[in-house]
């Protein structure tokens, strides 16, 4: 018995040992296999996150290494790499063949390659490669053929535009559950059919380039998750079809181009449905109330900026057991929030902003809705007294009542000691007619991060108690009647305090010295007021700041030297205050060093002059959330100007890396030395104003690489010397001034500088050249050195001057006869001209002048022969109908054939422009630099009289839209012009397009699909 035990045990232990022994050679294998992915796959490891990948005798072997997931048998089941930012071409090869790795994720690394390998098999459950660097064409067919088990795949964020990926993955889906390839550049169609993906959940496909209809069928009755937003899908929204869709619970289908009068009638089967999002699209409707309140389970709800109109439906509050997010928000809706909607006891999110909704919905239903944390009603027609029945939301965060009609006095109570406003982190009241004081219960909103009571009819001082709020970081107070004094002590107790904005009061006293404290600070305007004293020497400590504006106060002092330490520093404007001493040459200290993002993204209006140097200011930027344009157009302070142009939209930087100031205005103050040679480092300045001090010197040299320059003044000093020639080469300058100096020499010619008035020369008595007098000869009277030679020079000046005489005659005889050959072929040239037929728009006529009126054809690479305006008339039969090939927004456009044969389209702009000749000038110069392989050439341009003429090269096969099949095809939204220029700059190697930003509004987002105009 007891040898039999022993019998037992012996083969036990055998086993156990062998199996030891096999685990113990398969641990080695899997690291084998790890330390080779880690060889072959990842070149670069920037902080060490892979160092303990080692060879190590250890029990734990693998499984100890940083991101290995293993089982409790010490194999290893998955990799986590997860924001390593690890970069090598990507090789899957080694980890296929740990055959119990199901898990990898890699997101958040530079992984690239196009995903090829050679193991026969694939053990992988879940490939998470989201957020890197893939852009190549992926080999996805033997990854989907190759891993069976395949249930995950996510490429999600990356840089793929392969039209084909979509088509080939979305055809090999037999077990995949999720698949996601949102944030790429993926084009094309969608597939009739999802046929094979027979247990797809999950599809990402959001934020691609994807368009067309979406195909009826294409959904899949397994589908749960579906997200189509951000893309260019097309069709009527009433058409698609969502077969039973019985498991669908969420559908976004956001910022696409659907238009439609109806909600599809298949949507109704979709009854577990928890989330509708689609917004940002072309509906024009009324809110289908009855459908939208059969959802039982709907969570959320968005159909924002579409055309919805009338009323909200009463019946949609029918959802209300379950919803907790609606968004009706940028729609034409009006009238009230029906009643029904007091029931809706689970909505914490409630956005009507940007709509003609009126009455005392506030009180009546929204004050019933307990569980709200976000109330938007801005930009609707709102009146009567702030509702305080809004406290009963006792967990409000966020209240925004900006844009209404609101009258009376903010409420003292809004935040009083016993107020359930506890939560409240964000109260906007801005662009309303509210009167009063500042009420110092605010402060007793402890959570309050911003108060915005901007362009109201505000009077009093700050109250302290807001000052010394711990959590606020935005005081948005412009555009009152403020008065009193910004209090020394801000931000001593905590710097959290991010924008400082009260330009445009009444404000007294100094800026206080420990606003170098508050360190968070990114953009302060305390311009327009009557602050004193000296701008705090400790504001260079502000390393976030990014706009700084203290213009038309009365400070004093000088210009800080620690501005030039504000590593973030865009945006200065110091103009007429008193400030003296130099100009710091540290204020260029910051240029190359400057990287985007503290103001990215902020609602703003730029008010711009173009009033020329006859204002004091080249403009203002100023904080627009929640402002109503035309508000700011009736503006009083902003006209001081007789011409100004306001631009509102998104901040957004125009460089990735290495940037700088682009915007400095120092003048109208008492500054004097000369202008520092470091400000042309400045390489992304826009505007450079230093006009109206006592500045002397040069004009330095290194302004000449201002390339984006688009005003300099550096009028009314004391400089002298000649202009450089360098500024001849800002190609984007549309203000230049220089007047009132001490200025010699000639106007460089051969760029814009000759284009500019003659005013913005004058009172420099030493300049000449365009656009002022031609430069004399510079050689002056000799005096008499031999009194005996006197006779015989004069003698030899009479000989001479007759033979001049004589020469003169003969040569203007000449002339007469070739004048009058000329005059009788243009008489000629006449009659035939007054012989043909017009287009209709506009009659032509030469008149017979002795000198032909010659077309002003600016060449630049292979330059056309003069041409005449006759020869364009002859060649087009006179602009006549017959010639007319296109018409668009911008004019129309004319096939003609030149004498030698060439043929060129032409292009007569409609006459719709204020633009000057100076200003069609110099942009048809600087377009005719442009060459890229997706443009026609420019090949010149026709400036006569009010008529201004564009010379093509012709197009044999027509335009782009003509040639596209998709008859729903559309013009690109502003942001994908955006970055086409951007990749037209990558590809011409240019610079050429880097001062638009300024030059033209900037683009807001929540916009980008309104569509161009008619370019053709």
């Amino acid at each position: 018995m007891l040898k039999d035990q022993m019998k037992d045990l012996f083969w036990l232990l055998l086993l156990l040992g062998f199996a030891f022994l096999i685990n113990s050679q398969e641990d080695d294998e899997d690291a084998l296999r790890l330390l080779s992915f880690k060889k072959s796959s990842v070149d670069s490891d920037p902080n060490g996150s892979l160092s303990n990948w080692i060879p190590s005798s250890s029990a734990s072997g693998p499984c100890s290494w940083r991101g290995v997931v293993c089982s409790k048998d010490n194999r290893v089941t998955g990799v986590n790499l997860t924001n390593m930012y690890l970069a090598g071409h990507l090789n899957l090869s080694d980890l296929m063949g740990i055959s119990t790795l199901i898990d990898i994720s890699f997101s958040g690394n530079y992984f690239s390659g196009n995903l090829s390998f050679s193991s026969p098999a694939c053990p992988f459950h879940n490939l998470d490669l989201s957020r890197n660097n893939f852009s190549e064409n992926l080999d996805v067919q033997p990854l989907f053929l190759t891993c069976n088990d395949l249930l995950s795949l996510s490429l999600s964020k990356n840089k793929l535009s392969d039209s084909s990926l979509l088509s080939v993955s979305l055809g090999n889906c037999q077990n995949m559950i999720m698949l996601n390839f949102s944030g790429n550049k993926l084009t094309g169609y969608l597939p009739s059919s999802l046929s094979s993906c027979k247990y797809l959940t999950s599809l990402d496909l959001s934020n691609n380039r994807l368009s067309g209809d979406i195909p009826t069928g294409f959904l899949p009755h397994t589908l749960k998750f579906l997200d189509l937003s951000g893309n260019n899908f097309t069709g009527k929204f009433q058409n698609l079809e969502f077969g039973t869709c019985q498991n669908l619970t969420m559908i976004n289908l956001s910022r696409n181009d659907f238009s439609g009068t109806g909600f599809p009638v298949s949507l109704t089967n979709c009854q577990l449905l928890e989330r509708l999002d689609i917004s940002h699209n072309g509906l024009h409707m009324r809110i289908p109330g009855i459908m939208l309140g059969g959802f039982k389970n709907l969570k959320s709800l968005s159909l924002a900026y579409n055309q919805f109109f009338g009323q909200i439906p009463s019946e949609a509050g029918n959802a209300c057991n379950t919803l907790e997010e609606l968004d009706l928000s940028g729609n034409q809706l009006t009238d009230q929030l029906p009643t029904t909607f007091r029931s809706c006891s689970s909505l914490f999110s409630l956005n009507l902003g940007h709509n003609y909704m009126s009455g005392d919905f506030l009180s009546t239903v929204v004050s019933s809705l307990s569980s709200l944390k976000y109330l938007s009603v801005s930009f609707n027609n709102i009146t009567g007294n702030l509702p305080m029945s809004l406290a009963n939301c006792s967990q409000l965060r966020v209240l925004d009542l900006s844009s209404n009609d609101f009258t009376g006095n903010i409420p003292p109570d809004f935040c009083s000691s016993s107020s359930p406003f506890s939560s409240l982190e964000k109260l906007l009241l801005a662009n309303n007619y509210l009167s009063g004081s500042v009420p110092n219960n605010l402060g007793s909103c402890k959570s309050l991060q911003t108060i915005d009571v901007s362009f109201n009819s505000l009077t009093g001082a700050i109250p302290s108690e807001i000052w010394n709020l711990p959590q606020i970081s935005d005081v948005v107070m412009w555009a009152n009647n403020l008065t009193g004094e910004i209090p020394e002590g801000i931000c001593v107790k905590g710097g959290n305090l991010q924008t400082l904005i009260l330009n445009n009061n009444l404000i007294t006293g100094t800026i206080p010295t420990s606003i170098a404290s508050c360190t968070n600070l990114i953009w302060v305007s305390l311009s327009n007021n009557k602050l004193r004293g000296q701008i705090p020497k400790g504001i260079g400590n502000l390393v976030n700041l990014a706009i700084l504006q203290l213009g038309n106060n009365s400070l004093t002092g000088g210009v800080p030297l620690g501005l030039g330490k504000c590593r973030s520093l865009i945006w200065l404007d110091l103009n007429s205050n008193s400030l003296d001493g130099s100009l710091p040459k540290e204020l260029a200290d910051s240029a190359g060093l400057v990287f985007p993002g503290p103001v990215s993204g902020k609602q703003f209006a730029f008010v711009r002059n173009e009033g020329g140097t006859a204002c004091r200011f080249a403009g203002g930027l100023v904080e627009f959330e929640g402002i109503r344009k035309e508000r700011l157009e009736g503006f009083l302070n902003y006209h001081f100007c007789p011409s100004t142009r306001i631009y509102s939209g998104l901040t957004m930087y125009t460089y990735e890396s290495n940037g700088s100031m682009i915007y400095l205005d120092l003048s109208y103050n008492f500054l004097t030395g000369s202008i520092p040679e470091s400000y042309g480092s400045l390489s992304f300045l826009q505007v450079l104003n230093l006009g109206y001090n006592n500045l002397s010197g040069d004009i330095p040299f290194s302004l000449g690489n201002l390339k984006t320059a688009l005003l300099l003044d550096l009028s009314h000093n004391s400089l002298q010397g000649f202009i450089p020639g360098s500024l001849g080469v800002l190609s984007f300058l549309n203000d230049f001034d220089v007047s009132n100096n001490n200025l010699t020499g000639p106007i460089p010619s051969g760029g814009q500088l000759t284009t500019f008035p003659a005013s913005k020369y004058e009172n420099n008595t030493g300049l000449c050249g365009l656009p002022l007098d031609p430069c004399g000869s510079g050689n002056g009277r000799a005096g008499p050195k031999h009194r005996g030679k006197t006779t015989n020079s004069m003698a030899t000046g009479v000989v001479v001057g007759i033979l001049v005489s004589l020469l003169c005659i003969i040569i203007l005889t000449f002339f007469l006869f070739r004048m009058k050959r000329y005059q009788k072929k243009v008489e000629t040239r006449d009659k035939y001209i007054d012989s043909l037929s017009t287009s209709g728009s506009s009659s032509w006529k030469l008149s017979g002048v002795p000198e032909p009126l010659s077309i002003n054809i600016a060449t630049f690479e292979k330059p056309l022969r003069k041409l005449t305006f006759g020869h364009l008339l002859e060649a087009t039969n006179g602009f006549s109908a017959d010639t007319l090939i296109g018409s668009g927004g911008f004019g129309d456009v004319y096939k003609a054939q030149l004498k030698d044969g060439s043929v060129v389209a032409i292009k007569k702009l409609i006459h719709v422009t204020s633009q000057g000749d100076r200003e069609f000038m110099a942009e048809m110069e600087t377009i005719g630099k442009i060459k890229h392989r997706n443009l026609v050439p420019l090949l010149g341009y026709c400036k006569i009289g009010e008529e201004r003429l564009l010379v093509y090269e012709y197009m044999k096969w027509g335009s782009l839209e003509a040639c596209v099949d998709d008859k729903s095809w559309r013009r690109p939204t502003m942001i994908q012009i955006m970055a086409m220029f951007k990749e037209l700059q990558e590809d011409s190697g240019s610079d050429i397009l880097d001062g638009m930003s300024m030059k033209s509004s900037v683009i807001d987002e929540s916009q980008e699909k309104e569509p161009l105009g008619d370019h053709s």
